[in-house]
């Protein structure tokens, strides 16, 4: 029986009589679920499409291709178009309304999805080759059984493409292929031979190199082990296990093949180097910080995984919030929500992002209004009870999203806010087992009693010490600088009195590690 193979290297089903997989059929099908209907010429130059091309932001660009006045009085649903573009309905919202997209492979893929002509986009598109369309002409291709060169490559059975009629390979029988596709034999022995059969099945053996899926089970478990169980561990003892960890899933990305696989490798790469910087930023090393945290958010657009991007984007604000680096922190934060929609990681972006940086720019509305946004993300996703790890890739709880808002009060001077937020976080706070949350609910406490109206600097002064010893021995770098801060505003209301230099003795021993 003659085996029959798409150009895509498919093999073709018993009762498929076509030249093309159904995946390939699917594909090319010209107004199904894969891509846009095929549209005029002169669709291009209608005016806000123009624009659109013009303005470089291909958000903006897939708007106008929705609101063309050639789909009717309604607009083009954003539904479909999302479905062709791999991505959900408040994705695409988002891509419409955000900033620019820069990223080249997925500008590529969403201007093939709509079948924009190349000569229109800023941009250079990758050369392709044309796949025959169903609906072509079939008469007009040779007959089955004559060697043609593909449109694409084939990856089919080695071995059937590899052995003539009498089961031997070309290669062994003297024989080489002519342009043509029809095999001859060569003048001499190494006349037009540049590879052998034994080349090219290796070649395929790479191509189909894959990771157990048990590997990438169990290192994604592990790395989700790690998350949880993040608040009551030692950071510093942490880093060797994951500095061997990411070594090892680059090795299985170089060794693996498999795109999915990949993708998967991809994503665990980029949670592991996000772990990396956040305890560098704990201990204070902040350009490791900031390697490590670009480094994560590459490998999610390389595992094209938003919420991931979305994780890395407030890491990247963390950092930059504890280098005191405000403007960067506030920015990098909005560019997260971008990628995080109205996702899990949305609150923590909200609030420890955004609200905390505008409170040190001293923007006492945008902190309210982020502290508002917060509240209003939280009930658009599943939120978890008690308190989570600070790094979850799930949504923030009742409990974090309280105690972050405090802070950004703390930084405003609003001491009647801080007490309510703190009220609302310390519940579920003091039942944690995170003693640097438990020290920095304390701190930001200690804070609004030195602040109001009747200040109590004895109980303040109480409970920073306190909040200093639930810590000791693993420091990290928030509660140094949260002690720091007190301090200096309490000598400047009371001077260097005996509270305070209590205080200043114990913040001077401690050290980041």
């Amino acid at each position: 029986m003659t085996t029959h193979y798409c150009l895509c290297g498919a093999r073709l089903a018993r009762d498929n009589s076509g030249s093309r997989c159904s995946p390939c059929q699917a594909a090319n099908r010209r107004g199904g679920k894969n891509a846009a209907p095929e549209v005029p010429a002169d669709f291009w130059d209608e005016t806000d499409l123009s624009e659109a091309l013009r303005s470089r932001h291909m958000g903006r660009v897939i708007r106008a291709w929705r609101m063309h006045p050639r789909h009717g009085r309604q607009p083009f649903p954003q539904e479909p178009v999302a479905s062709w573009m791999g991505i959900t309905q408040a994705q695409l919202s988002r891509i419409e309304n955000g900033s620019p997209m820069v990223h080249l492979d997925r500008l590529i893929q969403w201007a093939q999805v709509l079948c924009i002509p190349a000569d229109r986009l800023w941009f250079a598109l990758p050369e392709e080759t044309t796949v025959p369309r169903d609906d072509e002409d079939m008469a007009a291709q040779p007959p089955e059984g004559v060697p043609q060169p593909c449109a694409t490559p084939v990856i089919a059975s080695a071995l059937d493409k590899a052995l003539d009629a009498r089961g031997r390979p070309f290669a062994a029988a003297g024989m080489s292929f002519e342009a043509g596709g029809s095999p001859s034999r060569p003048d001499r022995p190494d006349q037009g031979k540049t590879e052998d059969v034994v080349d090219v099945l290796s070649r395929i053996q790479k191509l189909n190199r894959a990771v157990d899926p048990e590997i990438i089970r169990h290192l994604r478990g592990n790395l989700r082990h790690t998350v949880a169980q993040y608040e009551g561990l030692d950071h510093s003892s942490l880093v060797p296990a994951l500095l061997k960890e990411r070594a090892w899933i680059g090795v299985l990305l170089d060794e693996c093949s498999q795109p999915r696989q990949r993708q998967q490798l991809f994503e665990i790469a980029g949670a592991t180097s996000g772990l990396l910087g956040y305890v560098a930023v704990g201990r204070g090393e902040f350009p490791l910080a900031r390697a490590y945290c670009v480094e994560a958010f590459q490998l999610g657009d390389f595992a094209q995984d938003f919420n991931l991007q979305a994780w890395a984007r407030g890491l990247q604000s963390f950092c930059e919030y504890y280098a005191r680096q405000y403007d960067e922190a506030l920015r990098l934060a909005i560019d997260g929500l971008n990628y995080a929609q109205s996702g899990p990681q949305s609150v923590r972006l909200a609030i420890n992002g955004v609200a905390r940086a505008m409170g040190k720019l001293g923007d006492a509305e945008g902190v309210r209004r982020s502290v508002d946004q917060a509240y209003d993300l939280m009930l658009r996703n599943d939120v978890p009870a008690g308190l989570p790890s600070s790094i979850a890739f799930e949504c923030y709880s009742a409990a974090q999203t309280a105690s972050n808002a405090a802070t950004a009060y703390v930084s405003l001077g609003i001491p009647e806010k801080v007490q309510y937020y703190v009220d609302l976080a310390l519940p579920d706070i003091s039942k944690s087992e995170s003693p640097w949350s438990r020290s920095l609910v304390m701190i930001d406490l200690a804070f609004s009693l030195i602040r109001s109206e009747e200040a109590d600097l004895d109980r303040a002064a109480k409970l920073v010490l306190d909040a200093l010893s639930i810590s000791e021995g693993r420091p990290i770098i928030s509660v140094q600088q949260r002690t720091s801060e007190f301090v200096r505003d309490a000598t400047g209301r009371w001077g260097n009195i005996r509270q305070i230099s209590a205080i200043r003795d114990a913040v001077s021993t401690l050290a980041v590690r």
